[in-house]
């Protein structure tokens, strides 16, 4: 595993995926949907897993001496380490962020950990739809992407359509100040424990799926 791992950023992890984590600085614009930055690493992932196809990754990987579902691991172990790699990289833009936290976000939530909860709970929602997808037949990637971004935008419109409904997150989740850091905590762990469990059931479903293609 560790040398199939070794495999997956030699080759497979491509400059795209990496150079979108960047895009964690879209926290600093103050009027901007900062969901969106969650958007940009699911973009990474297609891209990536694009070039994947079209190098012909999932069949040289065939010829390996591993079982399908060893190959959907470290796929989903490469992925996974991408979307903690973005949430980590918002950390320094938010604290940048809150340093003009008078200066208001009025398209929806603050730079704040309950956005970084958010956050994590719309990339396991991408993973849950857009995977076991794709893993249908391990080649397709369009129709996949294209509704997992429906869906992906679709969440992110609701969540900011109750930001500005719901006291609780019109308040509390709505601010910079330490006392309502610490009440957001809930909402990070929480969308942190979502998260694990969207992975974990799109890996089971990719992963049964992929066991099931003639390669």
């Amino acid at each position: 595993m560790k040398l199939l791992m070794k495999k997956e950023w030699k080759l497979t992890v491509t400059p795209v995926p990496l150079l979108f984590l960047l895009l964690s600085a879209l926290v600093l614009v103050p009027s901007y949907p900062y969901y969106v930055t969650f958007f940009y690493n699911a973009l990474g992932i297609f891209l990536m897993l694009q070039a994947a196809r079209e190098n012909r990754d999932v069949y040289y990987m065939a010829l390996l001496p591993l079982t399908k579902r060893d190959l959907v691991r470290a796929r989903f172990s490469t992925i996974v380490t991408l979307q903690l790699l973005q949430a980590l990289v918002c950390v320094p833009f938010m604290l940048l962020r809150r340093g003009y936290a008078e200066i208001n976000n009025p398209v929806g939530i603050e730079a704040n950990l309950a956005f970084l909860g958010f956050g994590f709970m719309l990339m396991g929602l991408f993973d849950l739809v857009f995977l076991p997808m794709h893993y249908k037949n391990g080649y397709d990637l369009g129709k996949p992407f294209v509704i997992s971004s429906i869906v992906l935008f679709f969440a992110i419109v609701l969540l900011e359509a109750l930001d500005h409904i719901v006291p609780y997150m019109k308040t509390v989740c709505e601010s910079y100040a330490s006392a309502d850091l610490v009440r957001q905590l809930p909402v990070l762990l929480g969308g942190m424990a979502v998260y694990a469990l969207e992975v974990w059931l799109a890996y089971r479903k990719s992963a049964a799926r992929f066991e099931k293609v003639d390669l």
